[in-house]
C-alpha cells in the first residue's frame, strides 16, 4: 500500500503505543517527541487522545504506560488464539500422514500470515516460519483460499496493491480466477505456478464467525505427482472436517 492511502497521524499513534508497549517503565511525552521524532504539539494531542480512549494510562509522576483499553483490542485475537490451539494436533497428524509440510494462515490485509506449521519426518521440507507475510498476490493456494471469501471488487484492490515483480509468472486475472474456482471446488492448488519448485493444496476452516483460515499443504514436485493427488485432496478434506468440527464455527457453506 502506497503512503498516499494511509494516514500519517495513525501511524504516529501506533508508534506511540508501539514504543511504551516495549519500554519496561513508564514513558515521557518528551522522551516520546524525541524518541520518535514527532512535533511536540502533534505528540501532545496523540497521547491525550489515546489517553481519552484508555489506550494508555498516567502515572501521577506525568508517566505514560499501555491502558486497560487496549486489552479489549487484544480479545478478538485471544479468540483466535484459543480455536487455533485446538487444530494443533489434527496438523501435525496431517503433515505425518501426508509426509508433507502443513500449515495454516489468516488474511491481514493484504497479506497472508503463516499462523502455525507443523513439519513433516522429512529432513528436507520446504519450510515457512510462523509469522511470515506473504501479499496474496503471490500466496498461491493459500491465496486462492483466503480470497474466495471477499467480493471480486475487494480482491481486484487487493491486487492492485501488489509489487510489480509479482506479475512475472501470473497476471491478476490468474489470481482472481483462482478464487472463483476455491468457490466452486472448495480446494485449490498451486502446481509450480509461483515457484517451480513449489507445489501446494489449501482448503479453508471456520477458525471463528469472522475468521476462515487456510490450511494447506506444500512438497516437492515429487510429492503431488498425479496418482498422489487423490489421497492427498482426501487427506486434507478429512482433516478440515476434523478441524471444523473443533472450531465449532463451521460454515453451511464451508468447504
Amino acid at each position: 500500500m502506497t503512503t498516499s492511502q494511509t494516514i500519517p497521524s495513525i501511524h504516529k499513534a501506533v508508534a506511540v503505543l508501539e514504543f511504551i508497549s516495549e519500554s519496561p517503565n513508564a514513558v515521557s511525552v518528551k522522551e516520546l517527541m524525541y524518541s520518535l521524532e514527532i512535533p511536540p504539539a502533534s505528540c501532545y494531542r496523540i497521547v491525550r487522545t489515546l489517553i481519552s480512549h484508555d489506550f494508555l494510562r498516567e502515572d501521577p509522576a506525568g508517566g505514560l504506560r499501555i491502558g486497560f483499553g487496549a486489552a479489549r483490542l487484544s480479545r478478538a485475537y485471544s479468540e483466535i488464539e484459543s480455536a487455533l490451539q485446538k487444530l494443533r494436533a489434527p496438523l501435525k497428524q496431517l503433515a505425518a500422514s501426508l509426509q508433507l509440510a502443513a500449515k495454516i494462515s489468516l488474511r491481514e490485509g493484504e497479506y497472508a500470515l503463516t499462523l502455525m506449521r507443523a513439519e513433516p519426518p522429512s529432513p528436507n521440507a520446504i519450510t515457512s516460519p510462523v509469522g511470515q507475510r506473504i501479499h496474496l498476490a503471490r500466496g498461491g493456494s493459500t491465496a486462492a483460499a483466503l480470497l474466495s471469501v471477499l467480493p471480486d471488487s475487494e480482491i481486484k484492490k487487493i491486487l492492485s496493491t501488489a509489487p510489480e515483480d509479482v506479475w512475472s509468472r501470473q497476471s491478476p486475472d490468474d489470481v482472481l480466477k483462482n478464487a472463483r474456482s476455491f468457490r466452486k471446488k472448495g480446494v485449490s492448488v498451486n502446481f509450480g505456478v509461483l515457484h517451480p519448485s513449489i507445489h501446494a493444496m489449501s482448503m479453508l476452516v471456520h477458525l471463528t464467525p469472522t475468521d476462515p483460515v487456510a490450511i494447506s499443504v506444500v512438497g516437492w514436485p515429487e510429492d503431488f505427482q498425479t496418482q498422489k493427488r487423490e489421497a492427498i485432496t482426501r487427506n486434507l478434506q478429512k482433516s478440515v472436517e476434523q478441524m471444523n468440527q473443533l472450531s465449532k464455527f463451521n460454515s453451511a457453506s464451508g468447504t
